[in-house]
């Protein structure tokens, strides 16, 4: 975790500072579109439990995006070990908001809930709030961060 700290702040910091490039409205509504259309398949990547397209989406310049793992092969194999625990039920996601920070970085947020049940049987609900870091890397849109601020919902 410690070490995502300077590549997000320096990140931040780059997109507070006034950019050179001025994007026009059609330019900032295809990233937009662009990087919603990432963050959907990446979700959808994960509900379907296809870790290849998952990790796909995975970029590697500042190690895991999650802060779970040292490494993308110790992401990997952490989310086949949750998705060999856990089935996803159903899941629903509220409006996806993205902002833009120029042609290569967009922040996007959205909530939701999941229902998921574990190889026991035990089924939870989860209301999720999630934040995330989207970069542009060799023209293809990658999750740099994120963070999910879940909570399980009491029965």
């Amino acid at each position: 975790m410690r070490r995502m700290i300077l590549p997000v702040t320096l990140l931040v910091a780059a997109a507070c500072q006034p950019t050179t490039m001025v994007m026009t409205d059609a330019q900032r509504a295809a990233t937009e579109e662009a990087v919603t259309q990432a963050a959907l398949e990446y979700g959808a990547a994960w509900q379907a439990g296809d870790i290849d397209a998952y990790m796909s989406y995975t970029s590697d310049w500042a190690g895991t995006p999650w802060g779970c793992c040292e490494t993308l092969e110790d992401l990997r194999a952490y989310a086949t070990r949750v998705r060999e625990r856990w089935t996803v039920e159903s899941a629903e996601n509220g409006e996806i908001t993205v902002m833009v920070f120029n042609p290569d970085a967009a922040a996007v947020t959205f909530t939701g809930t999941a229902v998921r049940v574990d190889t026991a049987g035990v089924r939870q609900e989860r209301a999720n709030h999630i934040a995330e870091l989207w970069v542009r890397e060799d023209g293809e849109w990658k999750l740099l961060i994120g963070k999910n601020y879940a909570r399980t919902v009491d029965p």
